[in-house]
């Protein structure tokens, strides 16, 4: 869900931009940083055309948009932030530094090397990955929390190291916030900085506790009873230098989205009355296991067979199908001809999908029966694509669909036969 939140951020972000207003700027004002000055100024100048800039655009709409289901999620996460990191350094070589995004590129980052894709993605659909520690899970989401702390606390310091006490003067503040709305370098232009003087006593005040709340943010990592008053607090700060300043931090703001309860926000959701059944539908349409890891079907053990539901014209003509596009032959009987032979695991599912029993009778249904299948008959190589990490969340999805309908399917393929 933190990989969702986060990357949809940067990726609404993404298409609300002009990137060929950015591809009208003459290469020559751009002063790269880092190791951003290795890369070539040709390359510079083919970048920073319109049409470049516009590749640069969808390629990252393209990553931000998979990394936000959660498709390729190792590879997608890791692109997302490489593209977004070079796009941020991109802007800063022009000369205009901005903070606001920076912690988001951070979450990005570890993101990129968390087990962020085994649940809430694309990816997870078939359920066939193997669960990790649950210190897996939590140690990123705690890290994040850190990082977030950090950037709050860091930036107490830094007040008081380069302003002393002299940051708590009462013409401090009205004076950083009218210079902001003299100018025309910012997103807005509000005038309620010019109010500040009338009530410049009660500033000093002001300052102290939004300085207090930076230092003390990190109580809202390990003291849960705080956390959403430090949030809320927040929430109001970067409203207030909106439009006393004309400064914003919706990055900032939109990751507090990482200290939300989705467990239980989601368990919320899906009791809700309207959702209640559209969840019932969803986990009876992903109960049916494909994988009997501790099941051997020894009396069937023979060069691999195939179940499938007698009663069913579509899986017969299913299997005919099959027997063609095979290049080796296959044993294939409908379940109910063993029905004695199958324990109680498989027999409750064989109404719902198709079985391969190989031979050492190990038993495998559904989309994972079909790859087997394949890779016994002589299809290795596309059994191998079907069942790599891009095409076995839509082959699980595809087969179950078929599978519930195929009461409907079996209704086409007979009045097509008429």
């Amino acid at each position: 869900m933190v990989r969702a939140a986060v990357s949809s951020v940067f990726l609404i972000a993404i298409l609300n931009t002009s990137f060929s207003n950015l591809g009208h700027l003459p290469s020559t004002l751009l002063r790269p940083t880092g190791i951003m000055q290795l890369l070539s100024w040709r390359f510079y100048d083919q970048l920073l055309a319109p049409q470049g800039m516009t590749i640069l655009k969808w390629t990252m709409v393209l990553s931000l948009s998979l990394s936000t289901i959660g498709y390729l999620t190792p590879l997608t996460t890791k692109t997302s932030a490489l593209l977004v990191l070079f796009y941020q350094g991109l802007l800063r070589s022009f000369g205009h530094f901005n903070h606001d995004e920076m912690l988001g590129v951070y979450y990005l980052t570890v993101l990129a090397f968390s087990p962020c894709g085994d649940g809430f993605s694309v990816d997870c659909l078939p359920g066939r990955r193997a669960k990790k520690p649950e210190f897996a899970y939590g140690f990123p989401i705690l890290l994040m929390w850190l990082l977030m702390a950090w950037v709050y606390f860091s930036s107490a310091l830094i007040k008081l190291r380069v302003a002393g006490l002299s940051y708590f003067s009462a013409d401090n503040l009205p004076a950083l916030a009218i210079m902001h709305p003299l100018d025309n370098l910012h997103d807005t232009q509000f005038h309620f900085a010019f109010w500040l003087p009338a009530i410049r006593q009660y500033l000093p005040v002001a300052v102290g506790f939004v300085l207090l709340w930076e230092l003390l943010f990190p109580l809202a990592v390990f003291w849960k009873r705080v956390r959403w008053y430090f949030l809320g607090i927040g929430l109001v700060f970067h409203l207030s230098t909106l439009f006393l300043m004309n400064i914003f931090f919706p990055y900032q703001m939109a990751m507090y989205l990482v200290f939300v309860d989705w467990p239980r926000i989601t368990a919320w959701i899906a009791n809700t009355r309207i959702l209640r059944r559209a969840s019932s539908c969803w986990r009876d349409f992903r109960s049916v296991p494909e994988e009997f890891p501790d099941i051997r079907i020894v009396e069937l053990a023979k060069e691999g067979v195939l179940l499938w539901d007698g009663d069913c014209g579509f899986c017969a003509a299913t299997v005919q199908m099959l027997k063609r596009l095979v290049r080796q032959p296959f044993s294939e009987t409908p379940y109910q001809s063993v029905r004695d032979q199958l324990p109680a695991e498989v027999l409750q599912w064989s109404d719902r999908q198709a079985y391969w029993v190989d031979s050492e009778g190990r038993v495998t249904g559904g989309s994972a029966a079909f790859v087997d299948l394949l890779a016994h008959s002589g299809r290795p190589f596309v059994a191998a694509l079907l069942d790599s990490i891009a095409c076995r969340p839509f082959l699980w999805l595809g087969y179950r669909l078929v599978a519930t309908n195929r009461g409907l399917l079996a209704k086409v393929v007979t009045r097509k036969a008429a």
